[in-house]
């Protein structure tokens, strides 16, 4: 039986992010159910159709953590976008997320 200091679940963006933070002189062990690696960042190819899957879109508060992850991704695509998501709702449109702006509602 293999010993690790660390057992990551997952390798999404997080589990990843966690087993290069911890770099190569920390033992860790990434344990993935599903057959490839990324979460929900994927690109799905099936009968001629093509699905772009992210289950989270990243929101940056502070610039540091922007800046680390786009240095990281230097080889991708990076689109950035405004977010204008909005909800109709009782006659009114109520920003999204719905439970975050409820003091909008009349």
């Amino acid at each position: 039986m293999e010993h690790v200091e660390y057992l990551i679940v997952g390798a999404g963006m997080s589990g990843l992010a966690v087993a290069d933070r911890l770099g190569r002189e920390r033992s860790y062990l990434v344990l993935e159910a599903d057959g490839e690696v990324g979460g929900y960042c994927k690109t799905v190819r099936q009968d001629g159709f093509v699905w772009d899957y992210s289950g989270h879109f990243f929101h940056f508060r502070h610039p540091a953590i922007e800046a680390e992850l786009t240095a990281r991704m230097r080889e991708q695509r990076i689109l950035k976008v405004v977010k204008d998501s909005r909800i109709y709702y009782a006659g009114e449109m109520v920003d999204f997320p719905f439970q975050k702006n409820i003091h909008q509602l009349p």
